[in-house]
């Protein structure tokens, strides 16, 4: 859930209102409430309202970290979403199911009846380090929650991000995802993605994965910015020694790609 600050600092005594317990247990109604309906069959007005939001600032940190960890074996560190969401934060996008129009909506907490965070993907695009060096779009990470699968989010976000790394100048889009996840490849397949290659225990977890790629078709490529990508000002850079040059080619805890289903 969304890490909202309040500006209360150390010095200011004990935070007025419920206990951290009891906010925890209502975030956890809430969602719970909201995972429960998601499962349940509703009519054309009761449908969920689901809004697509860009990466905004470090208040949305905690959602993309709880979305995308929960899938993971091991979790990354901080800095690898901070190097994605502040160099590319018109890459990353949050899916938001709007909790006033869920049906038999039984929490009445103004907290609980904030957007819900239900998915999430992460992507970079810059120019590739080899060959031709084309301008490369990457697709790093991608999570929708459990109870919110099979309603066409994945494929929504991903089709969000392809349109603006499109716009972006990209001429590729590559992934990777586990050679035996047919759920996921037949999702990408959808979308126009090929497979270009094997990689043999890709994963840390030993599994193989395919890496795929979107050719961007020439009628479809936007001529890149005359200028190179600038980095925000207020961007969070990472120390040399973790610094990380070119994460298509690096293993992974965890399938990202295999998350969306």
């Amino acid at each position: 859930m969304d890490d909202l600050h309040n500006g209360h600092g150390p010095d200011d005594g004990p935070i007025p209102g419920p206990s951290r317990d009891k906010e925890a247990d209502v975030a956890s109604s809430a969602s719970a409430v909201l995972d429960e309906a998601a499962t349940t069959k509703l009519g054309p007005r009761q449908a969920h309202s689901i809004e697509m939001l860009t990466y905004s600032g470090e208040h949305q940190m905690d959602s993309i970290i709880e979305l995308i960890e929960k899938e993971l074996s091991e979790p990354y560190i901080v800095y690898t979403y901070r190097y994605f969401v502040n160099q590319w934060p018109n890459l990353c996008f949050l899916a938001y199911a709007r909790f006033s129009e869920v049906a038999d909506a039984k929490v009445l907490s103004e907290e609980a009846r904030k957007p819900y965070p239900v998915g999430v993907i992460v992507c970079k695009l810059d120019r590739h380090l080899k060959g031709s060096r084309l301008m490369r779009g990457y697709i790093a990470m991608i999570s929708v929650r459990d109870a919110w699968r099979g309603r066409g989010l994945a494929k929504q976000l991903v089709q969000r991000a392809l349109d603006e790394m499109i716009k972006g100048g990209a001429q590729e889009i590559v992934l990777e995802t586990e050679a035996d996840n047919q759920a996921a490849l037949s999702l990408y397949a959808s979308l126009g993605f090929l497979r270009e290659k094997r990689l043999h225990r890709f994963y840390l977890n030993g599994k193989d994965s395919f890496r795929l790629v979107l050719p961007i078709s020439p009628e479809r490529q936007v001529p890149p910015p005359s200028h190179e990508y600038m980095m925000p000002s207020n961007a969070l850079i990472q120390p040399p020694n973790m610094f990380i040059t070119d994460t298509s080619n690096q293993r992974t805890h965890s399938p990202a790609n295999d998350l969306i289903m």
